[in-house]
């Protein structure tokens, strides 16, 4: 999810901001959408929605601070004949979220300031470095790495309504991957070129690399003392 502070769009300019959101998603290649094997189709999928804050910020408090497989431990769980009641509207993740400390290295601390004010959000099922770029590009364009689209091949993004639109919207961060990230982290995860599955082979090829200079690292020192214990041995005798 990435947020957007807006200052109250019409629907008109909702309407235009949404049209032009799904035309940049719509040209994203499917082989870049994710780094599954099997590539996902997103331009349905991907939303632009806006949020009522009061219910969001129980919902993240839930899934912070709500678990399951803890709550079934505890004696004070309710016991009804037809089983536990520790799903999301139960009783006990109502207790939980109530009477819980708030950490403030916990993800909930971080994302609770942007919770104020009027907020949208871009909802994507999965990550997507190459849809998210795209979605930037039309909702909060950055000069040389996110550029918005050209007049002659989008001239429906220049439209007074649009414009207008998109004016009203302002970047303020997200919750990618279960972290919190400002705008600058917004914009790294949208950079990535390739996407995650480029990422990964990346990072593979690290530890491929690293790997067996490990070993032999390990091996000379394991070599020199041997060697070194055996001369001192041969000096003995």
């Amino acid at each position: 999810m990435v947020f957007f502070q807006h200052s109250n769009l019409t629907a008109v300019e909702w309407a235009a901001v949404r049209r032009e959101l799904r035309k940049a998603i719509a040209v994203v290649p499917l082989s870049t959408s994710c780094s599954n094997t099997e590539p996902l189709e997103l331009c349905q999928r991907v939303q632009l929605q806006v949020l009522r804050t009061n219910m969001l910020d129980v919902a993240l408090r839930i899934v912070e601070f709500h678990c399951p497989k803890v709550m079934r431990g505890l004696g004070s769980t309710v016991h009804p004949p037809q089983g536990l009641m520790i799903h999301d509207l139960s009783r006990a993740a109502y207790d939980a979220i109530r009477t819980v400390d708030t950490l403030p290295s916990s993800a909930y601390t971080q994302i609770e300031p942007l919770m104020t004010g009027p907020v949208a959000a871009l909802v994507m099922p999965v990550v997507s470095p190459a849809h998210l770029a795209a979605a930037l590009s039309v909702l909060a364009p950055v000069p040389g790495k996110f550029p918005p689209p050209t007049r002659t091949t989008t001239p429906g993004y220049y439209d007074p309504a649009c414009q207008s639109g998109l004016a009203k919207l302002v970047l303020i961060g997200g919750r990618i991957e279960g972290k919190i990230l400002d705008q600058v982290g917004v914009n790294w995860v949208a950079g990535i070129n390739g996407g995650l599955g480029e990422l990964y082979s990346r990072l593979i090829n690290l530890l491929k690399g690293t790997g067996p200079s490990v070993t032999r690292a390990l091996d000379y020192r394991s070599q020199n003392l041997w060697l070194t214990l055996n001369g001192r041995q041969s000096q003995l005798e």
